[in-house]
């Protein structure tokens, strides 16, 4: 393939549409809702360049692939290291105490460049979903470039030497070129083909792993291939890298892939399923572009990728990628207040700036040094320094942190035994006690989950476990047998009352056992998720846990749950009525069967993490409150309780212990919560009067 008269301006200028578009959908998320398709835009271009680069220079030994590794060190590990090191240092300094073991967690995963796995595995976590993000979370996109470039050259060598086969030069570059072609198209079709499945299957996963991705820079490798076949032809090749032989359709072309890139900016959002076939009008609009070539084409959008300011933002794009997302995530804390659209300005003038900094001291300067262009044991040295440097950084931020949270808790639990027990929500009901300060901090509370999560009780989307917990009687090994068998059933809200009932069931004898999924709520109708066959299996749990408590000879069912989970096929303004339609038929099969029911009402939700919101202000913990109205949602499965007529139903609530004008987060010296909605073990410990006594009165067939 014949390498290009001078650089292209085209391409260029298509990088400048990509981080554009990347910096107007993190700083203007509600106008720009689909700009981040401008990293898969990014991923065309860089297979594309990739590939030319390794069909005009065959990796044909082993320091030939060493060299193309070390150009690659060059370019990009200077910069993204000193990015790394310096988020390292402003979130030690400015993010909340709450939010640090997970960026020493993430930094250390972006030094190896394993970001996109680690995020794979943390975005499918429930509990993971309202988490402040992390700063470095944009390096997802960068670990797929990197495990890209390790195995691409592998595989195009092979190419290479099954091209040396040929006897003669001309056999030798169309055989490599047509070995590239059929490569390249199997990884497109191939990788494409499980990202369909996969974006359906596993959404949130999908996003981030490479064999979802890989498709999108082999497509771009793909039409660098198509062109070096081309190119290998007897007959002279046509001028310039792929033009179509006639100008204007080169030029419709380059305008309808740009038109393809704005269209995808502009109206994907976050519900659009992706990457999977969507992302084909991103991609394909990208490629369009790269074979239109249109430098110095009439009528085609050459002169504006050209102007100077376009060249200078592509050039500079990848520092401005590194730079913009710490910045949006840090500023905030480090000003002391929400910035808005306009504040975003700030950050924009803010990231042009750094990223000239970097690009021009860090990436320009390392990338030609000619100690390192000279030797690459240099090179490979360096790489080796900037991981050790920043993982060591990470690591030491990360067990410092860990160690800082288990110190923590552990003060907190000490000065809630002292404090007793005029502490929780016995400071609301007793008038006598004084508020004791702040015992349960953020840091601490953060950590401070109910048994059932370290026990890992939980049935997960996609829902094909069928896991119970026990607690109490025979969990503890006795021969007696238990003076109450109780089932606890629904979502996440119902594994927070587990603390509340610990003391009783050691005092009573009782016995529970716990049919708890995540998300998924206790009715026997579709709820919606984004992975196809979940709906389904989520409500085959449902029966399974239903059918299992009628026969298991319970003497009372527990129930609670956050209904927010959209019932699939029904009106937004319907949602409550169906749902609280649905929850009577479960309420009805236990009351049927003779089983009572205790419903325990969904606790206030609060608008933020917790945590994170009290570490940022901590003068003022209600802040991070919020109204009544606002806190408490509906619950259908109280109103359905409330309804019931079988004299088998009850229905209890701790409203008034959380809520008056506001619903409280800090409640009698501990934090209530450990994210956005879920008790903190030690105050829901602190309900225990209420829903014990409630336990009883069901138990015992009080009214």
């Amino acid at each position: 393939m014949p390498a290009p008269s001078s650089p292209r301006t085209d391409i260029q200028g298509l990088r400048a549409v990509a981080v554009a578009a990347v910096l107007g959908f993190h700083l203007w998320p509600a106008w720009v809702t689909g700009g981040y398709v401008g990293v898969d835009v990014f991923f065309v271009v860089s297979g594309f360049l990739i590939t030319s680069h390794l069909l005009r220079r065959p990796v044909r030994s082993g320091r030939d692939l060493l060299g193309f590794w070390a150009r690659r060190v060059r370019r990009l590990i200077p910069a993204a290291s000193l990015v790394l090191l310096a988020t390292l240092v402003a979130s030690a300094v400015w993010l909340p105490t709450t939010t640090l073991v997970q960026v020493g967690r993430e930094v250390l995963a972006s030094a190896l460049y394993v970001e996109n796995w680690a995020l794979a595995r943390t975005e499918t976590d429930y509990l993971a979903a309202d988490k402040l993000h992390s700063p470095v979370q944009h390096y997802w996109s960068l670990s797929i470039e990197e495990q890209f470039y390790l195995v691409w050259p592998l595989l195009l060598a092979a190419v290479a030497w099954l091209g040396l086969r040929s006897r003669r030069r001309h056999h030798e570059e169309r055989t490599t070129a047509v070995l590239a072609v059929a490569l390249t198209g199997a990884v497109v079709v191939a990788s494409l083909g499980w990202s369909v499945w996969m974006t359906r299957a596993e959404p949130a996963a999908a996003y981030f792993v490479s064999t979802t991705r890989f498709w999108e820079l082999a497509l771009g490798g793909l039409l660098a291939a198509v062109l070096a076949l081309r190119a290998s032809r007897p007959a002279p090749a046509l001028v310039g890298a792929g033009a179509a032989p006639v100008p204007w359709l080169r030029a419709a072309a380059a305008w309808a892939g740009l038109a393809m890139i704005v269209v995808a900016v502009l109206t994907f959002d976050a519900a659009t399923p992706f990457p999977g076939y969507t992302a084909l009008l991103p991609t394909v609009g990208a490629l369009l572009v790269i074979l239109a070539d249109a430098d110095r084409l009439r009528g085609g959008p050459g002169a504006a990728l050209r102007w100077r300011p376009v060249q200078w933002l592509g050039d500079t794009s990848y520092s401005v990628y590194l730079w913009h997302w710490p910045l949006v995530v840090i500023a905030p804390f480090a000003l002391g207040r929400d910035l808005g659209a306009v504040g975003m300005l700030g950050i924009l003038a803010a990231t042009l700036l750094l990223a000239w900094f970097s690009q021009r001291h860090v990436e320009d300067r390392l990338r030609f040094h000619p100690l390192l262009t000279r030797r690459l044991g240099a090179t490979f040295a360096m790489l080796g320094l900037c991981v050790v440097v920043v993982g060591g950084a990470a690591v030491g931020v990360w067990v410092t942190a860990s160690a800082a949270e288990r110190e923590a808790l552990g003060d907190a639990r000490a000065a809630v035994a002292r404090a007793q027990p005029c502490v929780g929500a016995e400071v609301v009901r007793d008038d006598g006690c004084e508020d004791p300060g702040l015992l349960l901090g953020p840091t601490a509370a953060a950590q401070d989950k109910p048994v059932v999560y370290a026990d890992d009780c939980w049935n997960d989307a996609p829902f094909t476990t069928r896991s119970t917990c026990t607690y109490g009687a025979e969990a503890s090994g006795g021969t007696e047998e238990p003076s109450a068998r109780i089932a606890l059933l629904g979502n996440s809200h119902a594994g927070h009352w587990v603390p509340a009932l610990e003391e009783a069931i050691a005092t009573e004898g009782w016995q529970l056992d716990t049919y708890l999924q995540s998300v998924c709520y206790p009715v026997d109708v579709p709820i919606s998720f984004p992975a196809e066959g979940v709906s389904e299996a989520c409500r085959a749990t449902n029966r399974w846990a239903v059918d299992s408590i009628v026969a298991g000879g319970y003497d009372l069912v527990i129930m609670s749950a956050r209904t927010d989970q959209h019932l699939a096929g029904v009106p937004l303004e319907d949602q409550d009525a169906v749902a609280e339609d649905a929850y009577r038929e479960t309420l009805a099969a236990f009351t049927d069967a003779g089983v009572p029911v205790l419903v325990l009402r969904d606790t206030p939700a609060m608008p933020e993490d917790v945590p994170d919101c009290l570490a940022r202000h901590s003068g003022d913990p209600d802040a991070c409150g919020a109204p009544p109205a606002t806190a408490l949602e509906p619950d259908p499965l109280a109103a359905a309780a409330r309804a019931d007529t079988s004299g088998d139903v009850s229905v209890t609530s701790v409203d008034h212990l959380m809520c008056d004008q506001i619903c409280h987060p800090v409640i009698g010296g501990l934090t209530a919560y450990f994210d956005h909605g879920h008790l903190t073990a030690t105050f829901a410990r602190t309900l225990a009067p209420e829903v014990t006594g409630a336990v009883r009165a069901a138990v015992g067939g009080a009214p």
